[in-house]
C-alpha cells in the first residue's frame, strides 16, 4: 500500500486539487490509461484537476495503488489508512480473498514441474528455462502440473487476480501464457501485463464449457464493461455474446 499515493487520491473528496497536489498520483494515472485505454483524469500544470469518471478512478486505486484490493468510495480508502494491522485491513475492506493476496505482495510464487511451490523475495534466484503459464485461481494452482502438464507446460506462476507488483515486473521479460476465467474480468487482467511476449490459454474445449457450464449471474455483473472488440482476445468476445455467459477456471478439467 503506498500511502502517499492514497493520500494525493484523497484530495478528491471534497475539492478539485491542483496538479502539484497530486503529481505523483496522476504519473501513475497516465501509465494506468495508457494500458487500459482509459480516460478518467485531466490535469495541467497550474490549474485545477478534474475526474471524468468516478467509477474508473475508483478501479485504477483498486488496482494500481492497492494490487487489486476493492474500493468503491473515499470511505473506503479511509479505512485502509486507518487500519493498523493485515487483520483490521482485511476487516475494513470485506475481502479476505483480496487481502490474502496482499500477504504476498512481495513475493513470486513459482512451481516447476510437480514439486511445490516457492516464494521468491529476489526474483533474480527465479530462473524459468521455458514457457511460463501464469494461473489467476489459487485452487486450480494448487493442482496445476497435471492439469497442464498434457499441453507442454512445466513452469507456472500464480498470479492471484492482476497480481501483486513484484509478479508483474518478474514477467516482463519473460514468454507468459495466461491461464485465467474465460470472463470479462480476465480480459482486464490479460490486458493489465506486459510480458515478452503473451497469450491467453484456449482450452480445446472450451466452447463446450460455455455452452453446460457457464456462469450467467456473473456474466450479468460483469457485462457492463464488455469490450466491443479485441485484437486479440475477439474468440473469447465471441463466445461470451453468443452465450451470454462466462466460464469459470475452476470448472476445467
Amino acid at each position: 500500500m503506498n500511502k502517499s499515493l492514497l493520500n494525493q487520491a484523497l484530495k478528491f473528496k471534497d475539492n478539485s486539487p491542483t496538479f502539484s497536489q497530486i503529481e505523483k498520483l496522476y504519473k501513475e494515472v497516465l501509465i494506468y490509461q495508457t494500458q487500459n485505454d482509459v480516460f478518467f483524469m485531466k490535469a495541467k500544470h497550474r490549474t485545477k484537476s478534474e475526474i471524468l469518471d468516478w467509477e474508473v478512478f475508483f478501479e485504477f486505486i483498486s488496482e494500481r495503488i492497492l494490487d487489486n484490493v476493492v474500493v468503491n468510495s473515499f470511505k473506503d480508502i479511509e479505512k485502509i489508512m486507518q487500519a493498523k494491522t493485515r487483520k483490521e485491513n482485511i476487516a475494513a475492506t470485506g475481502d479476505s480473498k483480496n487481502s490474502i493476496v496482499r500477504v504476498f505482495d512481495n513475493v513470486v510464487i513459482y512451481q516447476e514441474g510437480d514439486t511445490n511451490p516457492t516464494l521468491y523475495k529476489d526474483i533474480a534466484n527465479v530462473k524459468p528455462k521455458e514457457q511460463i503459464l501464469a494461473v489467476e485461481n489459487g485452487e486450480t494452482f494448487l493442482n496445476i502440473h497435471p492439469l497442464m502438464f498434457p499441453f507442454g507446460f512445466k513452469e507456472y506462476v500464480y498470479l492471484g487476480g492482476f497480481s501483486n507488483t513484484l509478479t508483474k515486473e518478474f514477467l516482463k521479460d519473460k514468454d507468459v501464457v495466461f491461464f485465467l476465467d474465460y470472463d470479462i474480468e480476465a480480459i482486464r487482467i490479460y490486458d493489465s501485463f506486459e510480458c515478452k511476449s503473451k497469450s491467453f490459454f484456449k482450452h480445446p474445449d472450451i466452447e463446450k464449457h460455455f455452452e453446460n457450464n457457464g456462469n450467467q449471474n456473473l456474466y450479468l455483473k460483469q457485462r457492463a464493461t464488455l469490450p466491443v472488440k479485441h485484437t486479440e482476445l475477439q474468440w473469447l468476445l465471441d463466445l461470451i455474446n453468443k452465450y451470454s455467459v462466462v466460464v469459470e477456471q475452476e470448472i476445467i478439467d
